[in-house]
């Protein structure tokens, strides 16, 4: 067939910041585009002009890029039936839903379109804790009503599996976990990294995450004195932006540390421009999907020191690709730090194992390929 099968990619719960998921929607668009498909992406977000102008600057093309009224989905039936017509005005074969609410929004829709192909995907907790009791109840009821409409539902982690199956949200055999996939940029593939900060003495230690309790950037803060008192000449660097960002701050006033880390709100895009300037790359969140910020610092040999929780073991084998520990005890966490920071060959051996594990196991590719091959399946073997 000549035709391309057109997918719309249906994420209706974009929160008040840019972040991973914004980049894995644009990297879908663009690598499922150079198959046998023509990809939509349909969001609602409360900051709409600037996820439009960061997708667009991504490459996104304005006629693929659909975003509904915030508010008429608090109206839900207003909401639905725009987002059905923008099914059937598309000719859409596919609908691809993320999250939750998504799910039960776009799912409806799809039905009342006609749409029979319809896949699931989550990369984050099923149900965040943050929300409403009533959210939380129409989202586990929606969820009954609408579970068996999904071909598949895709995950990004074997923990999310694991929490989809004790929640019975969706039947095992029809559950597939695909990671999620990074490209290394061809002039960072060629580049021979040298770690001289590290190697006398004065490394430069970072994060990268959304501020907020998920993320835990606390736990790293608190860390910083005791690693200071084994290397003196350390530095220390957080970029991100979020709601903890007072909280954060006023942690590092206390500790009376605000000379020696900086908080960087500013938007770092792509994020190998941030991570080739850290020696040590450090991941303490309480829970995580499929964290891409962590696969891109590994891409690049970047040393890591992350928690030891779902999502991140799928990534790293303790003492083979990074160091694994329970980051909520401030003491072992510097331990972990100060240990790559003393023993720098092991650091920079890890840095070679996590980069090897990524360019192999961890690519856009792989994570397309099998992407694919479910789309193919759900069609019955037809692309057209």
């Amino acid at each position: 067939m000549t035709d391309k099968t057109k997918i719309a990619l249906v994420y209706t719960s974009m929160n008040n910041h840019l972040g991973g998921k914004n980049v894995h929607l644009k990297n879908l668009y663009h690598y499922l585009g150079k198959d046998n498909f023509r990809v939509i992406i349909v969001g609602c977000s409360n900051i709409e002009s600037q996820w439009k102008e960061f997708m667009l600057q991504g490459g996104v093309q304005e006629e693929d890029l659909i975003m509904l009224p915030q508010f008429k989905k608090w109206l839900l039936l207003p909401f639905v039936l725009q987002l059905r017509h923008v099914f059937i005005t598309k000719k859409i074969t596919i609908v691809h839903t993320f999250q939750i609410q998504s799910d039960i929004l776009g799912g409806i829709a799809a039905r009342l379109a006609g749409v029979k192909y319809i896949i699931s995907q989550y990369e984050s907790k099923i149900i965040e804790d943050n929300i409403s009791v009533v959210k939380q109840l129409f989202y586990k009821i929606g969820n009954r009503l609408i579970k068996s409409w999904f071909k598949k539902t895709v995950v990004v982690s074997k923990g999310l599996k694991k929490e989809l199956i004790a929640q019975r949200f969706r039947p095992q055999d029809k559950i597939e976990v695909i990671h999620l996939g990074v490209k290394l940029p061809e002039s960072y593939s060629k580049t021979k990294f040298t770690f001289n900060n590290l190697k006398e003495g004065r490394p430069l230690i970072g994060a990268i995450g959304r501020l907020s309790k998920e993320k835990a950037l606390d736990r790293f803060i608190m860390s910083i004195p005791l690693v200071m008192q084994e290397i003196p000449r350390a530095r220390f660097i957080i970029f991100g932006r979020g709601e903890e960002r007072e909280s954060l701050l006023n942690l590092i006033s206390r500790l009376d540390i605000s000379s020696k880390i900086i908080l960087n709100d500013s938007w770092v895009y792509p994020l190998y421009e941030a991570l080739q300037t850290f020696d040590i790359f450090v991941m303490p969140s309480i829970r995580e999907g499929c964290p891409t910020v962590l696969l891109e610092a590994l891409a690049l040999a970047r040393p890591v020191v992350a928690s030891n929780i779902e999502g991140i073991k799928d990534i790293i084998k303790n003492g083979k690709d990074g160091l694994l520990v329970d980051t909520a005890i401030p003491e072992l966490l510097a331990e972990k730090i100060i240990f790559l920071c003393k023993n720098q060959e092991k650091a920079l051996q890890y840095g070679r194992n996590g980069s090897e594990k990524v360019l192999n196991e961890f690519t856009i590719e792989a994570e397309i390929d099998r992407l694919r091959k479910i789309y193919l399946e759900s069609l019955g073997g037809c692309t057209g």
